[in-house]
């Protein structure tokens, strides 16, 4: 008998995601997995429509999404979407259209619901009982979370991330000091909203799960700069770039092209969320939003509230 296929549609501010899996022990084996840089957040302008350019870009992926699924033919399908499509004043339109053309609701979840399946999907995949406070830097929203296996003790979405970043401080294209200041300490300022919910606990571990961090963690593998993933890392990085001169002409050993638009906003958010929580050294996590949805389909508790 053929294990049935349970796939998530993620539609995220920077890409949209296609994951089916089947059940695998305690975990998933992957059955296929899809992505496209759609950069939803880019397509918002000052008055928080989003354009129509990139709505059709997104239909545009979707349209391809039905086509596999019609293929992969899930027992469950769960789809998301977050930060860009919460910020947009016209989001109604763009979804109403997402569902026509997938044939299925869309979950439009707040910044603290998708924090919260973040650190399901970091419970789900890294399953331990060690004190976490993990970190995801999206396209337009950042999400920090602390907790401990089922447990979450503080969970906050910021409206900070690597797609809104560049078009703020990084709009001139050029890679400079100023600019990476500027957009640190913005963060900073965001951050410093919330950074007394987190300085009073004691967590173990700190994990990222955001593309930022992957790019990080790739570009210390091929280099090999630093024995952890630090602020020294980090500022070693900064470095790097700024010797680029330009985001266009960005060309960081290790770094793959598809990060390169969005990864200089990403590491000045990353430095600050560092800088401001005092983080000695983070690792990569193998789980996040999307993990969370799988292990929502697996335990059959899909509504989000």
């Amino acid at each position: 008998m053929t294990a049935a296929n349970y796939t998530i549609i993620d539609l995220g501010s920077n890409s949209f995601h296609m994951l089916t899996v089947t059940k695998h022990d305690n975990g998933f084996n992957v059955v296929s997995k899809h992505k496209q840089k759609v950069r939803l957040a880019a397509g918002l302008n000052g008055d928080k429509e989003l354009d129509k350019a990139t709505m059709e870009k997104g239909w545009a992926c979707l349209e391809n999404f039905k086509l596999l699924l019609d293929q992969i033919n899930p027992v469950t399908i769960l789809i998301t979407a977050t930060a860009a499509l919460r910020i947009a004043v016209n989001s109604p339109i763009f979804i109403k259209k997402a569902e026509r053309i997938l044939g299925q609701p869309i979950n439009l979840i707040s910044g603290i619901q998708e924090a919260r399946t973040i650190f399901k999907g970091v419970s789900f995949t890294e399953q331990t009982d060690q004190e976490l406070l993990v970190l995801d830097i999206g396209g337009a929203s950042t999400e920090l979370v602390l907790g401990k296996a089922n447990n979450i003790h503080v969970a906050n979405s910021l409206n900070i991330g690597c797609v809104t970043w560049l078009s703020h401080y990084f709009a001139d294209g050029l890679l400079t000091e100023y600019n990476f200041n500027n957009a640190i300490n913005a963060a900073k300022q965001v951050i410093s909203t919330v950074k007394s919910q987190y300085i009073e606990f004691k967590w173990e571990l700190t994990l990222g799960a955001s593309g930022t961090i992957q790019a990080v963690n790739e570009i210390n593998q091929v280099q090999q700069l630093s024995q952890n993933l630090s602020i020294e890392l980090l500022q070693q990085i900064k470095q790097q770039c700024i010797q680029c001169q330009t985001v266009e002409n960005i060309n960081i050993v290790g770094l793959q092209n598809s990060r390169k638009p969005v990864f200089a906003s990403g590491l000045a958010i990353l430095i600050a969320l560092f800088e401001s929580l005092d983080i000695d050294e983070m690792q990569l996590s193998r789980g996040a939003l999307r993990e969370g949805l799988i292990s929502m389909m697996f335990t059959g508790q899909t509504d989000f509230n």
